[in-house]
C-alpha cells in the first residue's frame, strides 16, 4: 500500500492557485481605489481591478501551475531554488504578459495604460504560484521532527 501523499488532480490544481490569484488582486485593488484621492486615478483602478489586474494575475497563476503540475517538485527547496523558480516564473509571465498586451494596443483594443496594471499582476501571480510549487514537498515550518541523539549532543555543548 502506498502512503504517500498523492498530488491532487490537474484541475483541482489551477482551480486552488486561480481563483485567489484573481480574488487576492481585485479584492485588494478595489479596496486601495476607495483610499485614492485623485478621482480619475480611483476610477480607472476601480474599474480595473476586476479586468486588467486580477485577470492577469489568475492566467499567469493558470500557466505557471499547467507547466509545473506534471514536474516533481524539489524534496528540500532551499531559498536559491526557490528564488530561481519565482524568478522564472515571473519573467515568463511578465513576458507573456507584455506580448498579449502589445497585440491588444496594436489592434487597438485597449490603451497603452494597460500595461500599467498587466505586467506586474501577471509577475506576481506567476511568481506566486512558482512558489507554491518549489515549496510543495519541502518541510513546513511549524512542524518539529523529534530531536535526533546528534541534535542532543549538540545542544548539550553549546549549553557548556
Amino acid at each position: 500500500m502506498n502512503h504517500a501523499r498523492s498530488r491532487p488532480g490537474r484541475l483541482s490544481a489551477v482551480i486552488r492557485s486561480a481563483v485567489p490569484a484573481y480574488a487576492f488582486p481585485a479584492v485588494t485593488a478595489y479596496l486601495n481605489a476607495q483610499l485614492v484621492p485623485d478621482p480619475a486615478f480611483a476610477d480607472r483602478l476601480e474599474q480595473a481591478s476586476c479586468t486588467t489586474i486580477a485577470i492577469p494575475s489568475a492566467a499567469a497563476a493558470t500557466l505557471v501551475t499547467l507547466w509545473l503540475h506534471g514536474r516533481t517538485p524539489p524534496e528540500a527547496a532551499g531559498r536559491g531554488v526557490v528564488a530561481r523558480t519565482v524568478a522564472v516564473a515571473a519573467l515568463v509571465c511578465t513576458v507573456l504578459a507584455g506580448a498579449a498586451s502589445a497585440l491588444l494596443i496594436g489592434n487597438g483594443l485597449a490603451d497603452l495604460s494597460v500595461l500599467q496594471f498587466t505586467l506586474g499582476s501577471a509577475a506576481i501571480g506567476g511568481g506566486l504560484s512558482g512558489r507554491a510549487w518549489a515549496r510543495s514537498r519541502s518541510p513546513r515550518r511549524g512542524r518539529r521532527t523529534p530531536p535526533t541523539p546528534a541534535d542532543t549532543v549538540r545542544a548539550e555543548r553549546t549549553s557548556s
